[in-house]
C-alpha cells in the first residue's frame, strides 16, 4: 500500500484547504496588490524622491490600510523614518515588517541603502530581535508545508540561441495545508532552479544560477550555478557555493549525514561533489537514505518529481502536472477534492522546465556553416 492510501485510509487531524478558498493575506506573494494601494505607494515615491518625508508617509500608511498583504508600503515608512534621524521609531516599523513577513522582508530590510545608518546604531538591536524571533516563527509556519518552486511573474522569453540569462521569476514555496496559505521560503532574486529537502524536511538545498548556454547541433550547458542549504527551523541560510564547468546535467541529493550531494556532468566527465565551506570537494562514496529523492536538473529541464503525500493528520497527494499549458502541482485529497497550486505563473515539486518541450533541441547547423574545432 502507497503512504497515500494508507493516509487516507486515516482520519486527517486537519483539513487540507485550496488557496483558493481563503482570502489574501501577509506572505501570499502570489496574489495581486489591490491596485489603489500600488498607486498610493507610487505616489509616497514621489513625495519620498522630493524629500516630502511625511507627505510620503501618509500615502505609504494609506496603502497599507487599502491592502494589508501589500508590505512594500512598510518598508517605506521605514526608510522615512531613518531619513528624519527617527531612528527609534525606523527600528519599530521596520521590526513589525519581519514579523509580518520574514521572507523576503529581511533581506528587504538589510539591502535597503536608506536603512543603512540604523545597522550600526544601538536602535539596530530591536530589529536584530525582531529578526530571531521571525524567522523561528516562520520556520516553525512553513516547517509542516509542502514545498515546491513558483513563479511570481512570466518568465522572460528565452531566444533560439546564444548565452542566455535566467531571470525566472522562481522561488521555493510552501503551501501549508491546514490554512490553505503560501509562504514564500526562499529570496534568492528569483534564480531558483531546482531544490531537494531532506526525508526530515529540516533542510533544503537549492541550484540557483546563471545563464544557459544553446547553440544548435550542440547540448545545451549550464553555466552559473550555484549550490546553496536552508535550515529551515532557523531559516539560516549556508554560503552560496558556485559549481564551477558549464554543466549538461546535475543531480541532486542528500546523503544519510544531511549533506547535498551533486553528480556532475560535464565536457570533463562526471563527478561527485559536496560542500565544504564555500567550495564543492570530492564526495568519497556517499551513502543515501532509501527515502532522499534525487532532483536532476538539464538544459532546459527539471525532471518530473514522483508523487509526494501528505501525512496521516493531513493526507493529501501531490502530483507534477506537465502540459503545453502553465506547469502547476495538483492536490488530490482522499475521497474527493482536486486542485492546483502555483497561480497563473507556473510550480513544480522539484522545480519547473523553463523552456518548452519543443524549444529542448535545436537543430545542427547546416553542413556549410558547422565550424571546424580542430585547430
Amino acid at each position: 500500500m502507497t503512504s497515500f492510501g494508507l493516509a487516507a485510509l486515516l482520519t486527517a487531524a486537519c483539513p487540507v484547504v485550496s488557496p483558493a478558498s481563503v482570502g489574501v493575506a501577509a506572505g501570499d506573494l502570489f496574489a495581486v496588490p489591490d491596485p489603489v494601494a500600488v498607486a498610493l505607494n507610487h505616489e509616497g515615491w514621489l513625495l519620498y524622491r522630493d524629500r516630502r518625508w511625511d507627505e510620503a508617509r501618509a500615502k505609504y500608511r494609506a496603502a497599507l490600510v487599502r491592502d494589508p498583504s501589500f508590505l512594500a508600503p512598510q518598508l517605506n515608512v521605514a526608510c522615512s523614518l531613518a531619513r528624519q534621524d527617527r531612528f527609534a521609531d525606523a527600528a519599530r516599523e521596520a521590526a513589525s515588517l519581519v514579523g509580518r513577513g520574514f521572507i523576503p522582508w529581511a533581506r528587504e530590510l538589510g539591502e535597503a541603502t536608506d536603512l543603512a545608518i540604523l545597522h550600526d546604531r544601538p536602535e539596530m538591536a530591536q530589529v536584530r530581535s525582531a529578526l530571531a524571533v521571525a524567522a523561528a516563527a516562520w520556520g516553525a509556519e512553513i516547517g509542516p508545508g509542502l514545498f515546491f518552486v513558483g513563479r511570481t511573474a512570466p518568465a522572460l522569453d528565452l531566444p533560439k540561441a546564444g548565452t542566455l540569462i535566467l531571470g525566472l521569476n522562481q522561488e521555493i514555496f510552501a503551501w501549508l495545508p491546514s490554512s490553505g496559505r503560501y509562504r514564500q521560503v526562499t529570496a534568492e532574486s528569483g534564480q531558483i532552479l531546482a531544490f531537494a529537502r531532506t526525508p526530515d524536511g529540516r533542510r533544503v538545498a537549492y541550484l540557483r544560477g546563471g545563464k544557459l548556454i544553446r547553440h544548435p547541433g550542440r547540448v545545451a550547458v549550464l553555466r552559473g550555478l550555484a549550490l546553496r542549504t536552508l535550515e529551515v527551523g532557523t531559516m539560516a541560510l549556508g554560503p552560496s557555493v558556485p559549481v564551477p564547468g558549464d554543466v549538461a546535467a546535475v543531480e541532486l541529493r542528500f546523503d544519510v549525514s544531511g549533506s547535498p550531494v551533486l553528480t556532475v556532468k560535464t565536457d570533463q566527465g562526471t563527478s561527485l561533489l559536496r560542500p565544504s565551506g564555500n567550495r564543492l570537494e570530492p564526495a568519497a562514496a556517499p551513502i543515501f537514505h532509501r527515502s532522499s529523492r534525487a532532483v536532476r536538473l538539464s538544459g532546459g529541464c527539471v525532471g518530473v518529481s514522483a508523487a509526494r503525500s501528505g501525512s496521516s493528520t493531513c493526507a493529501f497527494e501531490a502530483r507534477d502536472v506537465r502540459n503545453d499549458k502553465t506547469p502547476a502541482v495538483r492536490i488530490q485529497v482522499p475521497g474527493g477534492d482536486s486542485f492546483l497550486l502555483g497561480g497563473r505563473y507556473g510550480a513544480g515539486l522539484d522545480g519547473l522546465p523553463f523552456l518548452a518541450a519543443r524549444d529542448l533541441a535545436l537543430p545542427a547547423p547546416p553542413a556549410d556553416q558547422k565550424t571546424d574545432h580542430s585547430q
